[in-house]
């Protein structure tokens, strides 16, 4: 039996630029995923009109906390917008199983100290997307969203340093998902390849850029710029 074709539409860093969505209102799109930093370290006040805006655009979102999204806003806040909230689960829809890790690796002790921050070691990606994977395993599609990407695979800064998470990059070594969505690192969006998963770094919505997903037989991305 043939399954229609899904399109996602893959966002990331708005950083509480809300304007930016409307034009994404004509998108042909079945669902959202958005990968991280929707706000920019705002309070609940100050966040609410980016998540309501988010939500208007009429499409289940899929998200995961970026750094710059805090718990006290992103548990509450996006609970009442009605998003679907991935951090550490799963998401099944239709022949595609989703899973998410949000935040980012940090080193210092004090970041990693701040309870009101998505920071952890290393070593917890790994470790809990390998635990949660089997969820999704039996998918035709197995698709990770993460804010940070893994090292090696459009992480690179405009210093020419790598910033992705090691313990990630293993994970999909060993694992080998179908897609990687991810964000953070906004001046490296783009396409890349780890064995056979794709890794797309969606791009900064902050200045416009977006990117669609195809699934069919084949995953297809097409950007969208400003």
């Amino acid at each position: 039996m043939t399954t229609r074709s899904l399109k996602i539409l893959a966002l990331a860093d708005l950083h509480d630029r809300t304007e930016m969505l409307e034009p994404l209102r004509s998108v042909d799109a079945d669902l959202i995923a958005f990968c991280g930093d929707l706000h920019d370290g705002s309070s609940l006040e100050t966040a609410w009109p980016t998540a309501n805006a988010l939500a208007g655009l009429g499409r289940p979102v899929l998200i995961v906390p970026g750094n710059m999204d805090h718990k006290d806003v992103a548990i509450k806040l996006w609970r009442e917008a009605g998003f679907i909230m991935l951090h550490r689960s799963t998401f099944e829809h239709e022949n595609c199983g989703f899973l998410g890790m949000g935040g980012m690796v940090a080193r210092n002790p004090r970041r990693l100290g701040d309870g009101t921050r998505y920071y952890h070691q290393d070593e917890e990606v790994y470790q809990t997307l390998a635990k949660v994977f089997p969820k999704i395993s039996n998918k035709k599609f197995k698709i990770i969203i993460t804010h940070q990407p893994p090292r090696g695979a459009r992480d690179t800064l405009y210093n020419g340093e790598r910033s992705g998470s090691v313990s990630l990059r293993r994970f999909v070594e060993e694992f080998q998902p179908d897609l990687l969505l991810c964000g953070h690192i906004h001046e490296d969006r783009g396409e890349a390849c780890i064995g056979g998963t794709k890794i797309v770094n969606v791009g900064e919505l902050r200045r416009g850029y977006a990117s669609i997903i195809k699934l069919d037989d084949e995953i297809a991305v097409e950007w969208l710029e400003p």
